[in-house]
């Protein structure tokens, strides 16, 4: 590489994508730079939880003893209520014996995965908020950031945006691209004393948006509620009582709730569906939140990050040793996403469907109760450890809608 770069990749973004890239490129020998904004371990608004097929990665990736050590609470199987009360369970168990979500703090999991990142070789720098990207000749060349409150300017073949869902790596090359529907936001809390929740979490669909409740270690529970950014942006009162307000609005919800207490304050995100208009192109490459993000009710967000991270290392590795940061060379990093992530969002777009029409989705949840063989694939493709298609095909959907 030439030696007027500081690295031979720029990672910005410390959470599970950027940090399970870093740690990847770094394992294969690379001269890594991870930058971060933040200082860690930090909290983030999320829902907090890794499914079955994200929590084997983390196995692959070396940190599931470490990340077992915290005392993330194990869930067997989600729970899921329809607005009339109806519920059905996607069992990963039942599924496939020993499958399991995690849930797990971000302010715990993000510190274990940054950990890694440092631990394999990445030069890891917190509190280093990346302002802009360098471009030269059309091609990005390196990022400037505020770094000790001084501005620095970091020189690299190739730069990978794993910053989230406001990304200034996307932003600055102008891939942004705007989905008008869902327009959703997401509000998130801890709660100690949470009650009826054991080997599982659960989602609770209302007309007025959805909650969802995932335990994690120290005896918490993330409480999330998702309403439309509208809902949010015109309301009368604080943001703390329009949350508690809607999740008093959802029974089920709010006898859990009934003698929890919050702890910490309210964290809030939105609107919240976007993608990229390309995940990767001349030196360049988006993970996670940056490349894409649709809504945080299947549980996808910390799967995605980190099978992103998968399938963008080794093609960064074979486009680095060759000298060749190019479209051509990373373009099998958008193929690769198109035939893991293609069908999955398909399930995840008919899903949406069911949660904002609240008659489909009470007569969806009578149908899984009934037929626990398709509330069984259904819990395989949500984990990610059944091929999505299986949700797909004519004679699943057939026999999930007919009466």
């Amino acid at each position: 590489m030439t030696t007027s770069f500081d690295a031979e990749v720029i990672v910005v973004g410390g959470g599970p994508g950027g940090s399970a890239t870093a740690a990847l490129l770094a394992d294969a020998g690379h001269d890594v730079v991870l930058l971060d904004k933040a200082g860690f371990p930090r909290h983030k608004a999320c829902s907090e939880y890794c499914n079955p097929e994200g929590a084997r990665i983390l196995r692959d990736l070396g940190v599931e003893e470490s990340v077992l050590a915290e005392g993330p609470h194990r869930m067997e199987a989600m729970r899921t209520f329809a607005p009339g009360g109806r519920w059905f369970r996607t069992d990963f168990e039942a599924a496939e014996s020993g499958r399991a979500a995690l849930g797990l703090s971000r302010h715990k999991l993000d510190h274990l995965l940054l950990q890694r990142a440092a631990a394999a070789g990445a030069r890891v720098c917190q509190r280093a908020h990346v302002r802009s990207v360098v471009v030269e000749n059309g091609r990005p060349v390196g990022v400037t950031a505020t770094i000790g409150g001084m501005a620095e300017t970091l020189r690299a073949p190739l730069i990978v945006g794993a910053d989230g869902r406001h990304s200034a790596v996307r932003r600055e090359l102008g891939l942004d691209v705007p989905i008008r529907w869902p327009r959703s936001t997401g509000l998130v809390a801890h709660y100690r004393g949470v009650v009826g929740l054991e080997r599982w979490g659960e989602m609770h669909v209302a007309r007025h948006g959805y909650a969802g409740l995932a335990p994690l270690e120290d005896g918490l529970t993330n409480v999330a509620f998702v309403a439309d950014a509208t809902g949010v942006e015109g309301r009368e009162g604080s943001l703390a009582d329009f949350f508690e307000t809607g999740l008093a609005a959802i029974p089920e919800v709010a006898s859990k709730l009934a003698k929890a207490e919050r702890v910490g304050g309210i964290r809030g995100v939105g609107p919240m569906a976007f993608r990229a208009r390309r995940t990767a192109g001349y030196g360049y490459l988006l993970v996670g939140d940056a490349a894409s993000f649709l809504d945080p009710f299947t549980g996808d967000g910390i799967y995605e990050a980190l099978r992103g991270a998968q399938l963008a290392a080794p093609v960064i590795n074979a486009a680095l040793k060759a000298g060749d940061p190019s479209d051509r060379a990373l373009a099998p990093y958008r193929a690769a996403r198109r035939r893991v992530f293609t069908n999955k969002r398909a399930v995840c777009w008919i899903v949406q469907g069911f949660v904002h029409t609240p008659v489909l989705m009470d007569y969806v949840a009578d149908r899984l109760d009934r037929r626990p063989d398709l509330a069984r694939t259904l819990a395989g493709v949500m984990g990610n450890f059944r091929p999505a298609r299986q949700a797909l095909s004519p004679l699943f959907l057939a026999r999930l809608l007919r009466p």
